[in-house]
């Protein structure tokens, strides 16, 4: 008898669901081969999506390879700080069988007290109050405050997903399944194997090639993670304190210092026994009263202020002026006789500009400080003005055709044709016909 959850994950309903998400996760994607593969699937993606559920079914699908990609870790600031995060880029097929699993395992029961944990923010479903990921970890903060929190500490578990051990989750799996084809799908999708192992170099050893650590790149990841620090999210909110967690990221609400103290302590003995340990950089070296200002998850809680931190505002505004100074850079290439790019022209690159702005805004909707946005916006206005007058001198400069260029008005003349032949044998008129 075949396995009821294998049926499930190789199921076209449930491939072509995964394949959604995918794809719009692929559209914010800083790999450029990622967002294409993505686009190739999607050119006939009815036909391989068929192609893909009657491998598996057969049982001739096999996860292939896939690549190692050493992410530089940065500072607050945007220096690079040495290190780097092993993201695994799997095929697009990969990643939609490994989405398609992530959506069977979601509906195992015994699952669904790691999957709905009420203490972790991280790769979940939004919740009852329509929140998911960080508004819904800001909104438990404050809950915790408002429940008599007066003390804080935060926290970040160093190389979270590099410590997690596949035969424990593998185990944990099985137990809540009893299917042991499914198990050892499941455990083959986990596994990471790389094309580019010569490539990395020393590098190589950081990715979890063995049986400690899972790919970050992995739908299932967060999962994992989820399972493998089950244990850890339920003796730490026992008693007076609460601890929220967002993946590798966490935060203490205690009601004292003393209470704040102590569970840290136990946060680093549990921690220890499963082979993790916290980033001294990333960690508040003691308790925090709530009356100062505290940061968590890219978040500044300042005693009843809400805002983006300086760390993400700086960002923002970095991003901005890269998209306008490229523009202004494009311009000056005119010059000197090279095309412009209407990626680069003035209508393309405000456009730009403006995506970036609503959902840089978007993201941070949740947040109280007026004062914050409205900062923001007159620094990015400044920026807007300097690009302006930096334009309008190009065009000053630029003829007719060089000023629709830069503008990002299309020309006639480069649209791409397919013109008819004239009859042979009979005359055609050489000359154009003057406008009227």
């Amino acid at each position: 008898m075949k396995s009821p959850l294998m049926k499930a994950a190789w199921s076209l309903s449930r491939l072509e669901k995964a394949w959604y998400v995918i794809r719009e996760n692929a559209r914010t994607s800083k790999s450029e081969d990622v967002r294409q593969e993505v686009e190739r699937f999607g050119e006939d993606a009815s036909r391989n999506l068929r192609s893909l559920s009657s491998r598996l079914s057969k049982g001739t699908f096999v996860f292939p390879p896939a690549k190692g990609v050493p992410v530089p870790k940065r500072t607050s600031d945007g220096r690079k700080t040495g290190k780097f995060r092993p993201i695994v880029l799997a095929s697009v097929e990969s990643r939609i069988v490994q989405r398609s699993i992530l959506d069977v395992l979601l509906g195992v029961e015994r699952l669904k007290p790691y999957a709905e944990n009420p203490h972790s923010f991280g790769g979940i479903r939004k919740g009852e109050e329509g929140l998911g990921a960080v508004p819904a970890a800001i909104y438990a903060v404050l809950a915790g405050i408002g429940a008599g929190a007066k003390f804080v500490a935060v926290a970040d578990i160093s190389s979270f997903f590099t410590r997690i051990s596949k035969d424990a989750v593998t185990q944990i799996i099985h137990e809540a399944t009893h299917d042991d084809a499914f198990t050892d799908f499941f455990r083959s999708a986990i596994n990471v194997e790389l094309s580019n192992l010569a490539e990395l170099r020393e590098k190589a050893e950081k990715f979890p090639t063995h049986d400690i650590g899972v790919a970050q790149g992995n739908s299932l990841s967060p999962l994992l993670g989820n399972i493998i620090l089950h244990d850890f999210d339920r003796q730490m909110n026992e008693g007076d304190c609460r601890c929220l967690r967002y993946i590798d990221d966490f935060i203490i609400l205690a009601p004292n210092t003393g209470a704040t103290k102590a569970r840290m302590r136990k946060a680093i003995k549990i921690l220890g026994e499963l082979g993790m340990v916290l980033s001294p950089e990333k960690s508040s070296g003691g308790p925090i009263s709530i009356s100062d200002d505290f940061e968590f998850l890219g978040i500044e809680l300042n005693n009843g202020f809400i805002r983006p931190s300086r760390a993400a505002q700086e960002k923002l505004l970095t991003k901005v002026q890269g998209e306008l100074d490229a523009s202004i850079a494009a311009f000056r290439k005119m010059k000197s006789g090279q095309p412009v790019a209407k990626s680069n022209s003035l209508i393309s690159t405000l456009k730009r500009v403006d995506g970036i702005v609503q959902g840089w805004g978007k993201h941070y909707r949740f947040c109280n400080d007026e004062r914050c946005f409205a900062n923001l916006d007159i620094q990015i206005a400044e920026k807007i003005r300097k690009y302006l007058g930096a334009y309008s001198s190009f065009r000053r400069s630029a003829d007719d055709v060089g000023g629709r260029v830069i503008f990002g008005l299309e020309q006639l003349a480069l649209i791409d044709r397919s013109p008819f032949l004239w009859p042979q044998g009979t005359a055609p008129l050489l000359e154009p016909v003057p406008a009227p």
